[in-house]
């Protein structure tokens, strides 16, 4: 007999279903892996029915418990183990599939093409794929947690390293729209929660109970203090906020369009896939200023300093080396369509552009 109240239906439907999710995205997506056909097909069908039983018992512990034919606190052990052993394989699948080269890299095919034109999960890979050492410390990273989380004592070390690690593979699900592992991640989310909140006490007492024996400066005056510490947040924002203008101008940050270029008084043909000629123009954030067209490696790139109340403007360049002819241009307002002209002297040439500004997306502004 026992206490038909010490687990709820709804601590039953937590456990049960994170368990059977969990369960079935560690088999189902371990399968992808796999060089065996008849593999693919145990792990997928395993997957799908530890879900489908873990569904069931949901409603058949619910059953049994109301009767009091079922030890419930032994059924939640028992269902919390199995939580906790498929949250550690889950994660040294990812960590494995990282040492592996299966996970985090890309073909040399996409690592040549303007970041750009690549999707988000490209981007990431791209990024990644750039350091194998970065990709096997994270894998690490993964494995160390899974097998920390495995042991009671040091349970809810291995849940803090995977919980900073998956929360911080479902923010660049979310910012970059990969949309396909979001779910589980999701999922490992919620799991490694879970297993940290069984130590909720612990949590609670070792981030704001212990007894702290780290030194202390005494301050007679508790508001100094206070304004002491509240300036190392009020410091850097007093010095990099107005300087945000040198990043960001509303008025000129942006991509153009070249619709007309004039060198010397004749006009130069416009054409985005000659290597002779520019068809876009960037004001970049920092500052920067590029010149190129729809073949990404013919470019200008320099460095420019503009005066928002005159408009007077000067690029120094930077790329190719050696090229060092300064530009001097003024540059009028954007009109009502998005257009503004730049005309100015680079070296010993005149020159004259119209531009229409474009709409692009970038990581954190639209402009």
């Amino acid at each position: 007999m026992n206490d038909t109240k010490q687990v709820s239906f709804y601590q039953k439907l937590i456990v049960c279903l994170l368990t059977g999710i969990i369960a079935n995205f560690s088999l189902g997506r371990i399968s992808d892996s796999v060089s065996s056909q008849f593999e693919r097909i145990i792990l997928t069908t395993t997957a799908w029915i530890i879900l489908i039983i873990l569904v069931a018992f949901i409603f058949i512990w619910q059953y049994l418990d109301k009767r009091n034919k079922i030890n419930s606190l032994s059924a939640l052990a028992f269902i919390q183990a199995t939580l906790i052993y498929f949250l550690a394989f889950d994660f040294t699948k990812w960590g494995l599939l990282k040492i592996l080269h299966l996970h985090m890299t890309t073909s040399l095919g996409w690592m040549e093409m303007p970041l750009s034109m690549l999707s988000g999960v490209n981007q990431l890979s791209h990024f990644f794929g750039q350091s194998y050492p970065m990709v096997v410390t994270l894998g690490m990273c993964e494995i160390a947690g899974a097998i920390l989380i495995l042991f009671r004592k040091t349970r809810l070390l291995g849940a803090f390293i995977l919980f900073v690690m998956v929360a911080n593979i479902v923010l660049l699900d979310i910012l970059y729209s990969i949309l396909r592992p979001l779910p589980e991640a999701c999922t490992l989310l919620c799991g490694v929660l879970y297993v940290a909140l069984l130590d909720y006490e612990k949590i609670v007492t070792f981030f704001f109970k212990a007894s702290n024996h780290i030194p202390k400066f005494n301050f007679t005056n508790q508001h100094l203090k206070n304004l002491l510490k509240v300036s190392a947040i009020i410091f850097p924002c007093i010095l990099l906020i107005p300087n945000n203008k040198k990043q960001f101008r509303p008025n000129l940050t942006g991509k153009y369009e070249i619709k007309k270029m004039t060198l010397n008084g004749k006009e130069k043909e416009i054409n985005p896939c000659s290597d002779s000629t520019f068809s876009t123009l960037y004001f970049d954030l920092g500052d920067n200023f590029v010149l190129t067209n729809s073949h990404f490696k013919k470019r200008q790139i320099g460095h420019f300093e503009f005066n928002e109340s005159t408009r007077q403007f000067k690029n120094t360049w930077e790329y190719p080396k050696g090229f060092n002819d300064t530009l001097f241009a003024k540059i009028s307002a954007l009109d009502t369509e998005n257009k503004m002209t730049l005309a100015g002297i680079m070296g010993k040439d005149t020159l004259t552009m119209e531009l229409l500004k474009v709409k692009v997306k970038s990581v954190s502004k639209t402009y």
